[in-house]
């Protein structure tokens, strides 16, 4: 069976640097899952003649999660430097593997999307923060901000904001980072109560650092599920980054 797009965005996630545990915490589920299913995606690349991702790579990726020594080739050619030169460019430069991500972080790593990928609450260890402030936009009542910090080797974005209306039914808040051209990463999918608010912190996938100094502004839209899905998938198909969809209600600038 062919690897799917999904499976395809975990093992180069994988191979890029990240762990189970880091790709867990942005995906709202257990290192457990992710290792599962990393596990049968690896089957699943056994046999193919894949031009993007080694198989070899991806099994010796694999040991080192688990704890294993790499195994010895049997082949007795050096590996081309080229394969992996290529792999690090379709997860970072590309953007498939990250936009494709950011689908499973919408929709839910086998789980239903209720809880739209909501912010989490990370351990100690912060080393940086960069502060910043959003304004509303249009008649919007909303306020707070955010702050992009780094726990360890870990982007993540902490988020206070208050006086946000209800979410309704099929409905999710987006915080957009938006960047030349209206080319945006989708950092955190949240739907808001009767309190208003979104708190907490949320992971920034490690493939995306590199992407952080491109992005100009903040965004925080109030979207349809629907429709944020769909231009995320649409990205992902073109291999590129999603415009924000929904109407913005809060904005502040990122530099």
């Amino acid at each position: 069976m062919a690897l799917s797009e999904d499976q395809r965005a975990l093992l180069g996630l994988l191979l890029a640097g990240d762990t189970y545990e880091r790709v867990a915490d942005v995906l709202g589920t257990s290192a457990d899952e992710v290792r599962r299913r990393a596990h049968e995606a690896a089957d699943a690349l056994e046999g193919e003649n894949d031009t993007q991702i080694s198989s070899r790579a991806v099994s010796e990726r694999l040991n080192a999660l688990e704890g294993a020594p790499a195994q010895e080739s049997a082949v007795a050619a050096e590996p081309s430097q080229e394969e992996p030169r290529r792999t690090l460019l379709w997860i970072v430069a590309g953007g498939a593997a990250l936009v494709v991500l950011v689908v499973l972080l919408v929709v839910g790593l086998g789980g239903d999307g209720e809880d739209e990928g909501g912010t989490t609450t990370a351990a100690g260890g912060q080393e940086e923060a960069v502060p910043v402030r959003l304004s509303p936009v249009g008649d919007s009542r909303a306020s707070g901000g955010l702050t992009i910090i780094r726990i360890a080797d870990q982007p993540a974005v902490d988020l206070d904001i208050r006086g946000l209306t209800p979410s309704g039914n099929g409905e999710t808040y987006v915080l957009w980072f938006v960047g030349s051209g209206g080319r945006s990463l989708p950092v955190a999918f949240q739907a808001v109560g009767e309190d208003g608010r979104i708190a907490g912190q949320t992971p920034i996938p490690t493939a995306a650092a590199s992407l952080l100094p491109s992005f100009e502004t903040a965004d925080l839209t109030l979207a349809q599920r629907r429709e944020a899905v769909a231009a995320v998938e649409q990205a992902a198909q073109s291999g590129t980054l999603p415009q924000p969809v929904g109407v913005t209600v809060l904005r502040g600038p990122l530099r």
